[in-house]
């Protein structure tokens, strides 16, 4: 679960920190190729896919933090996040414009594969489809963490973490609150 957050975080930080800058040449060679020439979906844009106040509210869930960012050099991409609260339970929301990079979505790809399936002891990784796309479900009950990873018409990432979570349900119905059907239509 960490493996996966760290792996999304990594490639969206290598990607605007500066880090790229030392090895321009050939990282961001790589990169452009690797990248499509579409333009990324605005982060404003993103937002609004982000769960409803009225529809976590009932739930008893509070917004606490809404936030976004745009990447340009040397890989384009956007990415909306929110922070859920509830008790003392946290559940944060991704919603990531890959436009198209493979080096952003190949980690997760894997645990993607229909019939994907591990265990050991106390946690468990297994792909599942959520609204007809592609995804992966992660549960450890020693650190009470819950996770749900989509990939919306191979363009988006559709992350969805929660902590101090007794199961992966806040999660799965925090995600059930994005409508990916339509996110999956933006170009």
């Amino acid at each position: 679960m960490r493996f996966t957050a760290l792996v999304i975080a990594a490639a969206l930080a290598v990607s605007g920190c500066g880090w790229l800058d030392s090895k321009k040449g050939d990282a961001a060679d790589t990169a452009k190729l690797l990248q499509s020439s579409d333009a990324p979906v605005k982060y404003e844009a993103l937002q609004a896919f982000l769960p409803g106040t009225d529809a976590i509210a009932t739930a008893g869930w509070q917004k606490t933090e809404m936030t976004g960012m745009a990447l340009t050099v040397p890989m384009k991409g956007s990415k909306a996040s929110m922070t859920l609260k509830k008790d003392e339970t946290e559940v944060v929301i991704d919603i990531i414009d890959t436009v198209f990079n493979q080096s952003l979505y190949a980690p997760v790809a894997a645990y993607l594969g229909k019939g994907y399936y591990s265990s050991s002891g106390n946690d468990y990784k297994k792909a599942v489809t959520v609204g007809g796309q592609p995804a992966f479900e992660e549960w450890n009950s020693k650190d009470r963490t819950g996770a749900l990873t989509v990939l919306v018409g191979k363009r988006f990432l559709v992350h969805v973490l929660g902590t101090n979570v007794d199961s992966v349900e806040p999660v799965t119905f925090v995600a059930g609150q994005i409508d990916l059907t339509r996110l999956a239509s933006l170009k």
